[in-house]
Order: structure tokens, then sequence, then C-alpha cells
């Protein structure tokens, strides 16, 4: 029922803003008033690119774990690309990713989705987000109805891509980063314990941040009864951008400046770049799971 509301919502809005348009009223010149009329020669500007060009993926269990416990989606014609690191015993983990992974799909794949993303682009995200709440719903059903399951939950970062820019949508600590030329910064924000000791300035020092004992804490998760609240980030890309998803399997593992050193000396060749990028988790130690998504614009 209330699917069928929501469904509702979102035609009428598009209804009346097509109608908005079709009524707006373009200002015209006052008779006789040449003075606002000013010729310029237009710069050329680049082409924002609105598609992702090259796609690399690579998931290992690393040298620890049993089982792994990450998932991830690529949804190419929806624009969408998404990483999940479940958490949870006896298997629950991966359960709680798959999960999330499969209702975000069923979202992003709808033909709500796909017309938003070409008429009403700074919308879709909203739609993105409404599908992290909905497989959030269906994560916690499920494990308030299986006992083995009690307590899983998941991690989940995505990006979108439109022809207005692209969306991070952030809940946990997997990570979004832009690889730019010689930089890379990170876009998501953490919503982990140590992330909001710094925030609050508790912790300053990468030597602070080293020492703290409770790294995996994660304060907002897919599926738990706590907070499941995502963050959204805008970025408007630049031909040749790389953004990087992934699981704290990497990050744990591998410093920001050899990932980014890594995705640079392969070019295009994102597959070689993720398969290395893994690989190199697991030489210094591969105690979680990993998995790494790169997309190039």
């Amino acid at each position: 029922m209330c699917k069928k509301i929501l469904f509702g919502i979102v035609v009428a809005a598009l209804v009346l803003g097509a109608a908005t348009v079709c009524f707006a009223q373009v200002p015209s010149r006052a008779e006789g008033d040449e003075s606002t009329v000013v010729s310029r020669r237009a710069e050329p500007q680049p082409a924002m690119p609105t598609e992702a060009r090259y796609v690399g993926v690579s998931t290992d269990t690393g040298s620890v774990r049993e089982h792994n416990e990450d998932s991830y989606g690529v949804f190419r014609e929806a624009g969408v690309y998404l990483v999940a690191d479940g958490m949870g015993g006896h298997q629950a983990g991966e359960v709680a990713s798959a999960l999330a992974v499969e209702w975000i799909g069923k979202y992003v794949r709808s033909p709500i989705m796909k017309y938003l993303r070409a008429a009403w682009p700074e919308q879709s995200v909203s739609w993105l987000e409404m599908a992290y709440r909905e497989a959030h719903q269906v994560i916690l059903g499920r494990s308030r109805a299986n006992f083995s399951e009690r307590g899983m939950g998941t991690t989940a970062v995505s990006l979108l891509t439109t022809s207005m820019g692209v969306w991070i949508v952030n809940l946990g600590d997997s990570r979004a980063y832009r690889v730019r030329g010689e930089a890379m910064i990170q876009i998501s924000h953490d919503h982990s314990l140590v992330q909001d000791l710094i925030d609050a300035g508790k912790l300053r020092t990468p030597e602070e941040i080293a020492r703290f004992p409770y790294k995996n804490i994660i304060t907002r998760v897919m599926g738990t009864e706590g907070d499941s609240e995502s963050d959204s980030f805008y970025d408007k890309p630049r031909a040749g951008d790389v953004y990087v998803l992934c699981s704290d399997g990497l990050t744990n593992e591998v410093e920001e400046l050899e990932i980014a050193k890594i995705v640079r000396k392969h070019g295009t060749e994102l597959q070689a770049a993720a398969d290395e990028l893994v690989e190199t988790a697991k030489r210094n130690g591969g105690h979680d799971n990993i998995t790494v998504i790169l997309i190039m614009m």
C-alpha cells in the first residue's frame, strides 16, 4: 500500500512539474529596447561526462576469513554501482549484504528510476535513498524473524551517474573516493566511532587514530535497530576521473596514496587495477573481505 501511495506521489509531482513548464511565460523585451541585447562569443566548454566509460570489479574473501560477506552490484543501465559489507554471525552478514544489493537493484532497475534519470536527474538520488530505506526494512524484518540471523546488518556505498553529475549515497564505513590526476579525495564520510571522535577533535594525530582500539565500531548500519539514515554527496566529474567504491577490507590494508598510485598506473585498464588492489590488500594481511569497484567517467 505504501509503495502505491509513493508511486502516486512521484507521478503527481512529475505531472505538476511538466504543467509548470508548459505554462511558464518567457519575459519579452520592451519595444524599442535594444540595450539588453548583448552579442558574445560563447567560450567552448568541455562536456561533462554523464555515463561510465570503463568499469572494473574485484572481490575476495581475503587471507583470514572463511567466507565472503561482501556483495556488490553493477547496474550499468541505471547508472548505479554498489558495494555492501555485511556483518553478523553464522554467515548472516553475507545474507544482509546480498539482500541490500537485491533490493536496491530492484529499485534502480525500475521504470521510475529510468524516467527520473532522463527527465528529473536531481530527484533520482532521492529514489536511490528510498531504495536504501526499503532494503533496511527488508533486512531488519528478516533478522527479527530468524534467530540465527538476529542482529545482522550491512554497510552500503553507491555511486549514481546522471546528466547533472554524480551522487554518492553512503551508510556505514565503506568508502567512495575520486581519483583525478595526481590527487585522490574521499567523498563519503564514515559512520563510525573513530570518525565521530575525529570530528569532535578528540582524536587528532595519525598516531592517536592508529592506536584507537575500537576502529571497527560502526554507528550507522543498514538492517539493525539503530540509526540507518544514509548520507548523500554530490560531485561534478571530469573526463578521466576514476571513482573508487570499496569495503574497509581495502582501506584497512592499503594506504590511500598506494590506492591512487595503482589506479593511475593502469589507466583505462580498470579490471587490472581492481585486481591489483585486492591482491595488494591480501599481501598486506588480508584480515577482512575485500571488494572494490572502479568507475571511470
